[in-house]
């Protein structure tokens, strides 16, 4: 009877360990939660325009930590990110720190966010010193004023 009941409380310890560790554990999950949990960009500018003035929502996606979800914004020309949790109650502001890599993946993401094709830059009217051809290049603006 004594074999019974230890085999009985290490089956149960087991089991608690099994499910604790996949409630907060992502390696475990066998799913995409965007599947379940959607957030369209209506929603999010009513979620949103209350706190963030003239708010425009860019583009909506998964965050990097589960149950968030990314949104790009802009606001007076200057481009942003925030997190918004599944259950639409809260908004976060700041940054997403990876603890193993030591990346800030807010600041990877905002970069990648603002970054422009310099092929889409109009150099017709440039001036152009040294070579123009020339394997790397630097564009330099300028205000006249």
């Amino acid at each position: 009877m004594r074999k019974f009941i230890f085999i009985l409380f290490i089956a149960s310890i087991l089991i608690t360990l099994l499910v604790a560790g996949n409630s907060y554990s992502t390696d475990t999950c066998d799913h995409t939660c965007s599947k379940c949990h959607q957030l369209t960009k209506e929603e999010a500018l009513n979620l949103l325009k209350e706190s963030i003035q003239d708010v425009k929502i860019l583009e909506i996606r998964p965050s990097p930590v589960m149950n968030l979800w990314e949104i790009a914004v802009e606001t007076k020309d200057q481009k942003g990110i925030v997190y918004v949790d599944y259950s639409r109650k809260h908004v976060i502001s700041g940054s997403i720190l990876n603890l193993k890599t030591k990346s800030n993946l807010t600041q990877e993401r905002f970069t990648e966010l603002n970054k422009i094709d310099i092929s889409q830059v109009p150099l017709g009217d440039a001036l152009v010193m040294g070579d123009k051809d020339a394997k790397y290049r630097v564009i330099v603006f300028d205000d006249p004023d």
